[in-house]
């Protein structure tokens, strides 16, 4: 995630789907905002045309009114958002920076190792007594093609990371953002098998495609105890006008 993003058509979809997860469940909901330093070799975050779409706003009124002010008074920051009342007032935000471009590039692998496990654990205590927590990376799952110790590994969430707050008891939304790599279908299909594979004992592994703006899914991995309760949620979204945005797989 980074601040510049705050407001696009991206960020109402994640917001969207969160607010809908929060009605139907009750759940308390911890956002982990992978926050990466803005970056500026592209015109990313500008994809903001949705607030003139009157069927958008339809969808959620309160939520396209608020990302409008925020664009309107140019606060497009995480903090602005967690201070906007998007969310219910009992959910948790980690706005800590992963990785900041701009004074990271010296750093040995052996630093940048230290500062994301110190970051990691940051993360997993401003999660504790949350049950759903939404972690939302830049990009999205790791790839081969980015190692750890990589400047650009910020970008991304790690599965043993992912592992760390399945441990700690919570059910998980994924945001992962697809390439053109493969079909939606196939990157789909890779990695669902990815999810079964490094969480068996999940009950319940669905995820969301929004396709406005570029594909990216939201991947809900839920405990036992949550399962039921995620299980009504998905179907709920899916028979609402929330589905022309947000497709159930």
């Amino acid at each position: 995630m980074q601040n510049r993003y705050v407001g696009d058509i991206g960020d109402f979809a994640k917001y969207a789907l969160l607010r809908a997860i929060a009605r139907e469940t009750k759940l308390r909901i911890a956002v982990i905002w992978y926050l990466y330093s803005d970056e500026d070799h592209n015109a990313d975050g500008r994809h903001i045309s949705y607030l003139r779409d009157e069927a958008l706003a339809r969808l959620d009124p309160t939520l396209h009114s608020a990302l409008a002010r925020l664009i309107h008074k140019r606060k497009r920051s995480v903090r602005s958002v967690a201070a906007a009342g998007i969310l219910p007032p009992d959910t948790s935000f980690f706005t800590n920076l992963i990785s900041d471009r701009r004074s990271d590039t010296g750093l040995s692998r052996a630093q940048r190792a230290l500062f994301r496990a110190a970051w990691l654990k940051k993360a997993l205590a401003s999660a504790k007594d949350h049950q759903l927590v939404f972690l939302d990376p830049d990009n999205g799952l790791e790839t081969a093609s980015v190692q750890r110790h990589s400047p650009k590994s910020g970008k991304y969430v790690f599965w043993n990371e992912i592992a760390e707050f399945w441990s700690a008891g919570h059910s998980l939304v994924i945001y992962h953002h697809l390439n053109r790599t493969a079909t939606v279908a196939r990157q789909a299909e890779v990695l669902k098998a990815k999810f079964q594979e490094r969480f068996p004992d999940a009950p319940l592994l669905r995820h969301f495609l929004a396709r406005r703006g570029s594909c990216r899914h939201f991947w809900i991995v839920a405990q036992g105890q949550h399962a039921q309760a995620l299980a009504h949620a998905i179907e709920q979204i899916s028979q609402t006008a929330l589905r022309e945005c947000l497709e159930v797989g």
